[in-house]
């Protein structure tokens, strides 16, 4: 268990952090940029000293300012993945896994029972002995969480894990470390701007703003408190549904009390996304294939730059991105009533 309050003066801002992890949860650390979340990190893990404050992990003192103790790095047992992975390029996957161990002075039979370990898990095995310098970008996350885990830390700290990975990496890639990191039943702080990777990995999200926490709570319940914004900023339309099967094979999304068409393979509780620029906007219901279609009434119409978000009440909240033209020639007001069309193809499922 993390327990952790600080301050540290930065040039524009003051620190004043008050986290707590337990064993086997995981933590996303929210929050725009500059905002404090990898200065978090580097505290934590000792890279860099507090003014004031105390840090215990599993009950030992890591920093308290009231007694001047301040354990270095090495000693802290933190795990650190950085941003960029960090990983040794000079070295094979299986010796960039093994290094921590090593550097410990750990059993050669230890090590390579670990390593092997990690390697299996991570799905690493046909690569093992090839130079990281030849990896995509999916297999050196897997090397770099796997090197990270090996030396089995009290605390993993996860920098951006997944924001060097292409689209369709980084959802294989949330299934996996949220699996792994739940295995390993320690506690865990991820750093992200995404709140796909909050809602995929975490328990608890934190909300961070010039150096203070200003809310904790689920992944859900920040996501629909508008007085953080992240929402908006990254995509308003993310829900959590359950898959249903009806008889003919047809798969919907149940959201609060309405059914929306999707494709996916997975099932029972999951995330869904539904991206505002693919929702199509009218007066009248359209002759389309797009396979979803619901009437509703528009409770909102922000302008923000070249798109103007029109938020449309169709029994779950939903955002549509428009142009000021389209918004403009369809004469949209608050109250109307409007069709909102989109396809199937347009809801993207993640566990």
């Amino acid at each position: 268990m993390l327990e952790a309050t600080f301050t540290r003066h930065l040039r524009d801002f003051t620190m004043d952090v008050d986290i707590t992890v337990q064993s086997g949860e995981t933590l996303a650390l929210i929050g725009e940029n500059g905002s404090g979340k990898s200065t978090t990190l580097k505290i934590l893990s000792g890279l860099m000293k507090p003014e004031s404050g105390k840090i215990l992990l599993n009950d030992q003192v890591l920093y308290d300012s009231g007694t001047r103790t301040h354990i270095d790095p090495e000693m802290r047992n933190i795990s650190y993945m950085f941003q960029n992975y960090a990983l040794f390029p000079h070295m094979t996957v299986r010796e960039n896994i093994a290094y921590g161990l090593a550097v410990r002075k750990r059993p050669i039979e230890e090590i390579k029972a670990r390593t092997d370990e990690l390697i299996g898990r991570m799905g690493l095995d046909q690569i093992a002995d090839e130079p990281v310098t030849r990896l995509s970008g999916g297999q050196r996350q897997r090397t770099a969480l796997a090197r990270s885990l090996a030396p089995r830390p009290a605390l993993l700290l996860l920098d951006e894990p997944l924001a060097a990975l292409d689209v369709k990496t980084q959802d294989n890639m949330r299934r996996e470390l949220a699996s792994v990191i739940r295995a390993e039943n320690i506690p865990c702080i991820i750093v992200t701007h995404s709140i796909i990777d909050a809602l995929s990995i975490a328990d608890r999200v934190s909300v961070i703003k010039r150096g203070a926490i200003v809310a904790t709570g689920t992944p859900e319940d920040i996501i629909r408190d508008p007085a953080y914004g992240f929402s908006v900023s990254e995509n308003p339309n993310l829900y959590r549904g359950e898959i249903h099967i009806g008889k003919t094979g047809m798969v919907c999304v149940k959201i609060g009390d309405i059914y929306v068409r999707a494709v996916t393979t997975l099932s029972g509780v999951v995330n869904v996304e539904i991206r505002p620029e693919e929702l199509i906007l009218s007066r009248e219901k359209l002759a389309s294939s797009a396979i979803n279609s619901f009437q509703g009434t528009i409770t909102e119409i922000h302008p923000s730059g070249l798109e103007t978000l029109v938020y449309v009440d169709i029994g779950i909240p939903l955002a549509a991105a428009l142009t000021p033209q389209s918004v403009e020639r369809l004469s949209l007001r608050k109250g109307d009533h409007i069709v909102v069309t989109f396809k199937a193809t347009a809801v993207h499922i993640f566990a």
